[in-house]
């Protein structure tokens, strides 16, 4: 049993390339911490938001336009390992599982702490669970192609809140699928998707009635 389900998000912004060897290591830094807190029972009970400030780069234009992140917003931040440890501590005690939406956040967070040689605080280095390679097995889709985080929403006909590309938000709305999941409204919906995609067969059987025990057993896994 886990006392908290931790859902997060970075928004990163690219190392120059002038710095060879620090890019050999991470090609990025991240500058907004966004995350969410799921009880034992996936209840939202806090929200965790920061910026970081970068070492090796100014916001580029292409990041403020995509997030929104200025320099403005970041100058006055936390460096990285000040903005972890605070991160860390919201986390708390007791036993946690982190979710992301692919990997890529949880590569960048070690890589980082490689570069910046700064140890994580113990509650970053708790169990990780890739949520976007979960949601695309279970709902019967490749790996090789693997869905969107808004592409998820929709196929669960969720509607994305808040704004894409923030981290708090991106965090929120992830968790959102695993509280579906907790509520059987995400297998009713997957069963939905996997009976658009693949005709019934004899007798009744589709593989949207395995895709949605799927989930019920995904979600029963989460509680051992």
């Amino acid at each position: 049993m886990y006392d908290t389900h931790i859902f997060l998000d970075f928004e990163m912004n690219p190392i120059p390339r002038q710095y060879k060897e620090a890019r050999a290591i991470a090609r990025a830094e991240i500058v907004e911490i966004g995350a969410v807190k799921l009880d034992r029972d996936y209840t939202l009970v806090d929200r965790f938001s920061c910026y970081v400030r970068p070492e090796y780069n100014t916001i580029t234009p292409r990041i403020t336009e995509i997030t929104g992140i200025t320099q403005d917003k970041v100058k006055n931040a936390q460096p990285f390992g000040p903005a972890m440890e605070a991160f860390g501590a919201w986390i708390g005690e007791g036993r946690g599982r982190i979710y992301s939406w692919s990997r890529t956040d949880q590569y960048q967070l070690y890589d980082e702490s490689w570069l910046k040689e700064y140890e994580l605080p113990w509650q970053l280095n708790q169990r990780w669970l890739d949520f976007q390679a979960v949601y695309t097995r279970l709902i019967g889709l490749s790996r090789a192609n693997p869905l969107s985080l808004q592409n998820a929403l929709g196929a669960a006909e969720y509607q994305f809140a808040g704004a894409a590309h923030r981290a708090v938000y991106d965090a929120e709305n992830s968790a959102s699928l695993l509280q579906l999941v907790k509520a059987g409204r995400l297998a009713e919906q997957a069963k939905v998707v996997m009976d658009l995609m693949h005709p019934k067969r004899q007798g009744g059987f589709s593989l949207g009635d395995a895709c949605a025990d799927q989930l019920k057993a995904f979600l029963a896994r989460q509680q051992e």
